[in-house]
């Protein structure tokens, strides 16, 4: 995985990118429906979906792709097969970060030794349910590099999560948030952002600190808002709720990747930063998940010499927020519409998946 043509450095160096995207299965009724392993045993390509802590979760995970057309193309596919797939089940595919009318059971675990180990140690966290998070892996071979951009990414935070958010109801009422996916996943221990470390050993050191205390239950339990993946040479950035349609994700794996690679450059040319406290990290997050943090202008000047060839897409990508509101605005507008029914379940499941066009 290497580092992107667009961003400054050399042309032929490629900034790799891939997207984890999670899922409910929900009947006509909003109830959640506990069918993800038929989902995926009638799923074509199946290698790609994948059963989730709540037997009516799902996760797919894109090929590893280098422009945005080709992980377009692979979400699209992706919604698609599970979308089929769920229908069979008599369940509908739904991208929202939580259970927007009725919750899921504890019992309603996935039936795997992993996921069942997890629930007795962590039962509070279990008890919320399951909620769904869009995560982007962008490629960083390099330990020392990518430790060091996860320190410079901590303020970013709350700028990713602001334009993300998609989770606006649970138990059929709003909650007041438009991510009701962050508060829920704070019941983790370290659903937080990540440390100020010096190098990769410190990095690593952390993780296992959090394993050996019990407040992980090993380093793939190490939930971090952003983290080096402990299954491939990427930072993954997990702050996000899943993104209602496949141009919100797109949208957040080309942001990322830009972020990535500008401040990788910001160390190569050894940019001296002042580490943002946790306090404010922690506030901005907060304000971000009620829907209250604009700071897309800043961002986009942070990003914009980095986009090369995706500037015209991303700008379009914002303009179309602008007009069109977040995922959690435009399921308010739905809930506005229909209230909490068989309308606007049905309405979340197209918005999740895309119409097949011509491209």
């Amino acid at each position: 995985m290497r580092r992107p043509a667009h961003a400054r450095g050399d042309p032929d160096d490629v900034l790799t990118m891939g997207v984890e995207e999670e899922f409910l299965l929900l009947g006509p009724d909003g109830a959640v429906v506990p069918a993800a392993r038929s989902v995926v045993r009638d799923a074509r390509g199946a290698d790609q979906i994948k059963p989730e802590y709540m037997a009516y979760q799902l996760e797919t995970s894109t090929r590893v792709c280098e422009d945005l057309d080709e992980l377009r193309r692979d979400l699209v596919r992706l919604r698609r097969v599970a979308a089929e797939a769920a229908g069979q089940a008599g369940a509908y595919l739904v991208a929202t970060g939580s259970a927007p009318l009725a919750g899921g059971p504890r019992e309603a675990l996935t039936d795997e030794e992993r996921y069942r180990e997890l629930a007795r140690r962590f039962p509070d966290a279990t008890a919320e349910g399951g909620t769904c998070g869009c995560h982007v892996h962008i490629g960083v071979p390099d330990r020392e590099l990518a430790a060091a951009v996860l320190t410079r990414l901590r303020p970013w935070l709350p700028v990713l999560l602001a334009f993300t958010v998609n989770s606006p109801f649970a138990a059929a009422h709003d909650t007041g948030w438009a991510s009701s996916r962050y508060p829920a996943q704070l019941r983790w221990p370290t659903f937080r952002p990540p440390g100020v470390w010096a190098s990769a050993e410190r990095y690593d050191r952390a993780v296992q600190d959090h394993v050996d205390s019990g407040t992980a239950m090993d380093p793939a339990g190490v939930y971090f808002l952003a983290r080096l993946s402990p299954r491939y040479p990427t930072i993954e950035v997990r702050v996000a709720d899943t993104c209602l349609d496949v141009a919100d994700s797109v949208l957040f794996a080309a942001v990322v990747r830009a972020l990535v690679a500008g401040l990788q450059d910001d160390i190569r040319r050894q940019e001296k930063i002042v580490p943002t406290p946790d306090g404010r990290i922690g506030a901005d997050l907060e304000t971000a998940a009620r829907g209250r943090l604009r700071q897309e202008s800043r961002l986009l000047a942070k990003i914009d010499p980095y986009l090369g060839d995706d500037l015209a897409a991303v700008h379009a990508g914002f303009a179309r927020l602008r007009r069109e509101g977040t995922g959690a605005d435009r399921q308010r507008r739905l809930w506005a519409r229909h209230g909490a029914g068989t309308d606007f379940v049905r309405e979340l499941a197209q918005a999740t998946t895309p119409v097949v066009t011509a491209r």
